[in-house]
């Protein structure tokens, strides 16, 4: 069956995704673990399946690259929700269900008679999972957003780009991703509190709340620094060197804040260039010791690191001991040994789509490495859940079917 994967943590588990951008990637997620994600979209047009960034298949299709991605492991069926007909048949889904996961926006779901307390009060083991901009309570809870509104009022735009330019957001969609991550972790908790007590929990995840989260630039700041704000610096922090620096292909991103790194670095400089002042007294010692020679040392450093390519720079740099890194692009990530070595990517045929290379999902336990299922066509396993899950017969399959309901 589609959905079933070589890790099984979640192999009693069936989850309801709805097809949301925010919550696409918390559904890959509980998929990789072993789940059954049922996809729930709408008949004949699933907007999921439009969602940039778009690729041209070998046979000329156009397809959602973020489709692809988050909805292999998945089954998929159609039901048109704003039809009665439609809500009743998603009832069922939900009583044959454990867990539902959806982006809608605050008051859509309850409109539709298919909110948290309504779904709950005839199932009440539910975990009703909610991932939207700002959360279900407070003065901004029905307020739109969007990954790049995660990013803005988090607090951790502001330290990123250039000082003289405008703030900038991470790209990935990494907002969307956090709010993804925190809801799967709030789903493995409320399934456990359920193991115990035989009731659901409301899951409810604010974007905004999950992106600081994991934004390093605020949270840590207000408290230790009593409301600092961190300014950007582009591509490199004062007194480091911590930041990026050109190569002769690219770039490589060095973090030599301890002392010992520094010292490294500084005679790697001095061999190489012959510049020798890098290596007086002055320089040594901590960052805040180097801070006022900041230009200097970077330009120091740049002139050592143009004289190798990325990877080469990174391979030395690595065996003198100096934390070090190539500034990847995806090819170089897709090219790159140490995770060919490790299977950090899987290839696999996605429906018309021909061979796609996907990252291997990141759970190793114990053994067992999850594995990527098929990317499903739309309304694939229609007949496999409501004929074999649900108990329909045939004939109220094509009815329907005629009747636009699935």
């Amino acid at each position: 069956m589609t959905g079933m994967t070589g890790l099984s943590l979640l192999g009693d588990v069936r989850v309801l995704d709805l097809a949301g951008e925010a919550t696409a990637q918390a559904g890959r997620l509980l998929a990789d673990l072993g789940a059954d994600v049922v996809l729930v979209e709408a008949p004949r047009d699933s907007p999921a399946r439009r969602r940039a960034p778009l690729a041209t298949t070998p046979s000329g299709d156009v397809v959602s690259a973020h489709f692809a991605y988050t909805a292999a492991g998945k089954r998929s069926v159609t039901v048109d929700l704003a039809n009665a007909r439609g809500q009743a048949l998603f009832r069922q889904l939900v009583g044959a269900s454990d867990v539902l996961l959806t982006d809608a926006a605050v008051g859509e779901m309850e409109a539709l008679g298919l909110g948290y307390e309504a779904l709950h009060a005839h199932h009440p083991g539910l975990v009703y999972t909610s991932l939207t901009p700002f959360g279900l309570t407070g003065p901004r809870r029905r307020w739109r957003g969007s990954d790049l509104v995660g990013w803005a009022t988090s607090g951790a735009m502001p330290s990123i780009g250039d000082a003289d330019r405008a703030p900038l957001a991470p790209g990935g969609g990494l907002a969307h991703t956090a709010g993804a991550l925190n809801a799967s972790m709030g789903i493995v908790a409320a399934l456990m509190v359920r193991d115990d007590t035989g009731i659901g929990q409301l899951v409810d995840i604010s974007m905004q709340e999950a992106t600081m989260s994991v934004a390093m630039e605020v949270s840590p700041m207000v408290v230790l620094e009593g409301g600092f704000d961190q300014h950007r610096t582009g591509r490199r922090k004062e007194g480091g060197p911590l930041g990026h620096y050109a190569t002769r292909d690219g770039a490589v991103s060095i973090v030599a804040y301890m002392p010992e790194h520094w010292r490294i670095l500084a005679e790697w400089v001095h061999e190489e260039t012959g510049v020798d002042e890098i290596l007086a007294e002055e320089f040594a010692g901590t960052p805040v010791t180097r801070s006022p020679y900041s230009e200097l040392i970077d330009l120091w450093i740049e002139g050592l690191t143009t004289r190798y390519t990325k990877q080469a720079f990174f391979e030395e740099a690595q065996r003198r001991g100096i934390t070090v890194a190539p500034v990847n692009s995806a090819s170089d990530v897709l090219d790159d040994v140490h995770l060919q070595a490790t299977a950090g990517w899987t290839a696999y045929e996605g429906p018309g789509m021909g061979t796609l290379h996907v990252p291997t999902p990141p759970f190793h336990i114990d053994g067992s490495t999850a594995t990527v299922g098929d990317v499903p066509a739309l309304g694939e396993h229609n007949r496999e859940v409501f004929v074999g899950l649900l108990g329909l017969g045939d004939q109220d399959l094509q009815r329907l079917q005629r009747d636009g309901v699935i």
